[in-house]
């Protein structure tokens, strides 16, 4: 299965904070471009198109998610009725790596594509071991009742785990449910979608 090997921090160091909000980040020590130049670089004007690479990578990483696959995803938001930024936030929200992010099972978005790929997370009572399986209102998420898999969530803390408005968990029960679709408020401020929306339509 294909993943980014490259650095994680230079989109942070880019745009001059954490993007995952971590804050023992480098972007918290040095918040400029990485390289030799990066202070001088800081303050550049960027042009019309920079702005809106910078707003799709940002949104590519904060996610974890290689370009085809965010270039599907964009492509299925374009054909669902609605608003396409905010069907494509929603899409992107939705995934199980996303929700076992969320729900504090992994400390990462990195952390969680792992526990999904090594079976350790149910979907409705079945096992789904696909990072980006999309879910839908109504479905569960639950650690698996076992003690290896049980022992990551509680490593985690996931019991103190800031739960976003359209989830709900069930700390004791190690599960989780997607009660509604997430709104623009339940999505980073610094998300500019509409700028990706532009790139993709150049």
């Amino acid at each position: 299965m294909a993943t980014y090997r490259g650095r994680k921090n230079d989109i942070c160091r880019t745009v001059g904070f954490d993007i995952w909000g971590r804050p023992k980040s480098p972007a918290a020590k040095r918040p400029h471009p990485p390289g030799q130049h990066g202070p001088n670089l800081k303050d550049r004007r960027q042009s019309e198109y920079g702005e809106q690479l910078l707003a799709k990578q940002v949104i590519r990483r904060y996610y974890n998610m290689l370009e085809k696959q965010f270039l599907n995803t964009f492509k299925k938001a374009q054909r669902m009725p609605g608003n396409t930024s905010l069907n494509f936030l929603r899409l992107l929200e939705l995934r199980l790596a996303t929700a076992v992010w969320r729900l504090g099972y992994a400390r990462t978005i990195f952390q969680a594509r792992q526990v999904v790929n090594h079976c350790h997370v149910t979907v409705n009572g079945r096992v789904v071991n696909i990072p980006s399986f999309q879910l839908k209102v109504g479905d569960v998420i639950e650690v698996r009742d076992r003690a290896q898999s049980r022992r990551i969530a509680r490593d985690n803390h996931f019991e103190g785990a800031a739960i976003p408005a359209y989830m709900e968990a069930d700390v004791t029960q190690f599960r989780g449910k997607v009660i509604a679709l997430p709104e623009r408020e339940d999505f980073p401020k610094f998300f500019q979608e509409q700028q990706v929306v532009e790139f993709y339509a150049r």
